[in-house]
């Protein structure tokens, strides 16, 4: 799972958590169960998560997805060369930035899947998350730089 928002704040007895950053948040909002029996003031952490699998799923169009606008215009440019028309769509979840291609023909999904990351003739990327927080995309690095 890709973390990609984390909030925290505390419980009051009327089921409300009250958020850092001012909000209020009801627990019936986030689950259908029952609030729970926990003392006024408990700290309380919210962490918000996405299946990265999805980014390269070809869900919606969505072939690749990466931390690095660079990254994204470069492999934009390498589909365009390659006859797969796509987009960058941005997307923002407080302080994270995530840049996606999204393939804009549905019949070219798998062939962007296989250029971008299965195919050892095409660009053969690991993902930006299956490196260490704030390195560089190694792999995409290496197919960069003709390694």
């Amino acid at each position: 799972m890709l973390s990609i928002l984390k909030v925290k704040g505390i419980y009051d007895e009327n089921g409300k958590i009250l958020l850092d950053s001012t909000r209020v948040l009801s627990w019936n909002s986030l689950t259908e169960k029952n609030q729970p029996k926990l003392d006024f003031g408990t700290n309380i952490d919210i962490s918000l998560s996405i299946d990265e699998n999805i980014f390269l799923s070809g869900k919606n169009g969505v072939v690749w997805a990466t931390y690095d606008s660079r990254q994204a215009d470069i492999i934009q440019s390498t589909l365009l060369a390659q006859q797969i028309n796509c987009e960058i769509k941005k997307i923002s979840f407080e302080t994270e930035v995530i840049f996606l291609i999204v393939i804009t023909n549905q019949n070219e999904v798998i062939d962007a899947i296989d250029f971008i990351w299965k195919s050892d003739s095409g660009l053969r990327l690991n993902p930006d998350w299956s490196y260490p927080n704030g390195s560089k995309n190694k792999s995409f690095e290496q197919w960069l730089n003709g390694h």
